[in-house]
C-alpha cells in the first residue's frame, strides 16, 4: 500500500517518508515507459507527492516541470494536498545510447526545474532553479535551497528490473526547522550514507520502520497519508483544449475529420467531440471573440 510518513526528528527537524511503489507500477504501465524514464519520472512522482503531503489547504495544488534537454523531454507531475496525482514523460521510451539506465542523460541538465503552487492567491508560486544533475533528487535539494531558502536532504529513489517492471520506488525529504541546531543539522547529515539505502531498506521494512532504522528514537511518527494516482481530466476540461488551437484548427477538424479526438496526456484517456460539438465551440469563440467589420 502506498504511504506517506511524517516525523519530528529530535524536535528540530521534519521527516517525510514515502513508499509510492504501487503508483510507479501503474504509471509505468500506463505510459509504457522503458527504464530510464520510469526511474526519472517515478523519482519526480515521489518528490512531487512528498512535497503535496506538505501543502496547508484542501484547495493547494502543486505542478513540478522538469526540462533538462535530453531524451525524455519534459517531465510533469501535479498533485494537491489530498495527494491525487498525476505524471507524464513527453518520450516514455527514451533510451540514452549506451547507457539505458542513465537518469541523468536521458533528462539533461541544460534546463531548469520549475515548481508551480496554486495556493488559492491571486497569482500562483513560481519557482525556477537549473536543474543540477537531471538525477532528480539533487535537483529538488537545489530547489529547497535556492527558491526556499531551506536545506534540505533530499533521496528519491525508482528501483527497475530489466524486464521494465518497476521493483519499489519512493524516497524522502528531512528539512529543519528554523530553529533547528547545529548538532542536529550535523546528526541529519552523518545520516546521509544510511538515506542512501533506502531502496534497499523498503525490501523488508515498510515507511515507518525504515525511518526508526534511519533515525532511531528520535523521530517521532506524526502521520500517515495515503497518496493515489488520480487523474481530474473530464470532456470540459479537454474542450479548453481545443479552444486554445484556435478557430482555423477547429474549422480544419471538422472540415477534413467531421469530429475530433482528445486524448489526456496523463491517464490516456480519449474524449470525442462531434462534428456538431465542433461547431458549438466555434460558436463559443464568436461570443469571446466576435469577427470584427472593417
Amino acid at each position: 500500500m502506498d504511504e506517506i510518513v511524517k516525523a519530528i526528528y529530535r524536535d528540530e527537524a521534519v521527516i517525510y517518508a514515502c513508499d509510492i511503489t504501487g503508483m510507479a507500477r501503474e504509471m509505468q504501465m500506463l505510459h509504457g515507459t522503458y527504464p530510464a524514464a520510469t526511474m526519472a519520472l517515478g523519482r519526480t512522482l515521489a518528490g512531487a507527492t512528498l512535497m503535496c503531503s506538505m501543502l496547508k489547504h484542501k484547495k493547494d495544488k502543486l505542478t513540478v516541470n522538469i526540462n533538462g534537454g535530453g531524451p525524455a523531454g519534459t517531465l510533469i507531475v501535479t498533485g494537491d494536498q489530498s495527494l491525487n496525482m498525476k505524471a507524464f514523460v513527453a518520450n516514455p521510451t527514451a533510451s540514452p545510447e549506451g547507457d539505458p539506465l542513465n537518469v541523468g542523460k536521458a533528462v539533461g541538465k541544460d534546463g531548469f526545474m520549475t515548481v508551480i503552487k496554486d495556493l488559492g492567491l491571486k497569482a500562483p508560486y513560481v519557482g525556477k532553479v537549473p536543474l543540477e544533475t537531471g538525477e532528480i533528487g539533487e535537483d529538488f535539494a537545489q530547489y529547497f535551497y535556492t527558491s526556499e531558502q531551506q536545506q534540505a536532504v533530499v533521496y528519491l529513489n525508482t528501483w527497475v528490473e530489466t524486464d521494465l517492471s518497476v521493483v519499489n520506488a519512493g524516497g524522502l525529504i528531512v528539512l529543519p526547522l528554523p530553529e533547528a541546531s547545529r548538532e542536529v543539522i550535523d546528526d541529519i547529515a552523518s545520516k546521509i550514507p544510511q538515506i542512501r539505502n533506502y531502496a534497499i531498506y523498503m525490501m523488508n521494512d515498510d515507511t515507518a520502520g525504515i525511518i526508526k532504522k534511519i533515525f532511531g528514537e528520535g523521530a517521532e511518527i506524526t502521520e500517515t497519508l495515503s497518496p493515489r494516482l488520480k487523474c481530474d481530466c473530464s470532456k470540459k476540461r479537454l474542450e479548453e483544449v481545443l479552444i486554445s488551437l484556435g478557430r482555423d484548427e477547429i474549422e480544419d477538424m471538422i472540415e477534413k475529420d467531421k469530429g475530433a479526438e482528445v486524448t489526456c496526456r496523463f491517464c490516456n484517456k480519449k474524449y470525442r467531440f462531434s462534428e456538431d460539438e465542433l461547431k458549438k465551440l466555434l460558436e463559443g469563440l464568436s461570443l469571446r471573440c466576435p469577427k470584427t467589420i472593417s
